[in-house]
């Protein structure tokens, strides 16, 4: 029930949103025209995307070598950070916009559906907030991405994994101190996880893949049996 109303505070923080600004594209800041929603068609158009998801071991499953074994690892574009893309992550994780996260994954969704990303998966988890994290945004920017997804899919959202102690923000981190910040940060919920065979881990940004990591190993503690694939909106392109 307490996720129901989650689901419902998300989708009230999106109309309300809405009301707050007007339709403008979130990447050119243009007016958006009949048909266009979040990003007008030529920002569309020009977006960055990653499009490795078809492939089996592709450079987003090299991010997270290790060992465990990631089935399918997709992401829809790549984050550059202070450019007019970038925008997109910034504004649905920390202006009260989840809405954006929703939209994109609803779009990009139908592409992975296409493709048979979605084949054998029983259910979407997404990375969890910590309560005080989740208390100061208001909502959580992965669960919006997991129902973009889950609108074309079909797949159940299980909230599988909780935070296990809080964790500052990754951002600006090297690699290492991500680790570090990320290791032990997620506890999986046996429970929910029962009956499960193959999940899928959504975040909103893939960058050295710590927070992927942690929650696959915390998710693998609970049922070393358990399949794994990850999507997430957007992939950190490091150079």
């Amino acid at each position: 029930m307490s996720h129901r109303i989650s689901e419902a505070i998300c989708d009230l923080t999106g109309a309300l949103a809405n009301l707050a600004w007007p339709r403008t594209c979130e990447v050119c800041g243009c007016a958006l025209v009949k048909g266009e929603d979040v990003v007008c068609l030529k920002c569309y158009n020009t977006m960055p995307m990653v499009g490795l998801h078809t492939q089996e071991f592709n450079l987003l499953h090299q991010r997270l070598a290790g060992h465990l074994l990631f089935e399918r690892v997709g992401s829809m574009f790549w984050y550059y950070r202070d450019t007019p893309h970038a925008r997109l992550i910034h504004h649905a994780k920390y202006n009260g916009r989840p809405r954006i996260g929703r939209i994109l994954a609803r779009r990009y969704a139908l592409t992975l559906k296409h493709d048979g990303f979605f084949d054998g998966i029983d259910a979407i988890i997404p990375i969890p907030l910590s309560p005080l994290k989740l208390l100061r945004r208001g909502y959580n920017q992965s669960d919006a991405i997991a129902l973009g997804l889950r609108d074309v899919s079909g797949i159940n959202i299980v909230h599988g994994l909780a935070t296990s102690r809080y964790r500052s923000t990754q951002t600006r981190r090297n690699a290492y101190a991500r680790w570090i910040n990320a290791r032990n940060g997620f506890k999986a919920l046996p429970d929910k996880l029962r009956g499960l065979s193959h999940v899928l881990i959504v975040d909103d940004v893939l960058t050295t893949g710590a927070t992927i990591l942690a929650a696959a190993e915390a998710l693998h503690s609970a049922d070393p049996t358990l399949r794994l694939s990850v999507f997430t909106l957007a992939a950190s392109h490091l150079r």
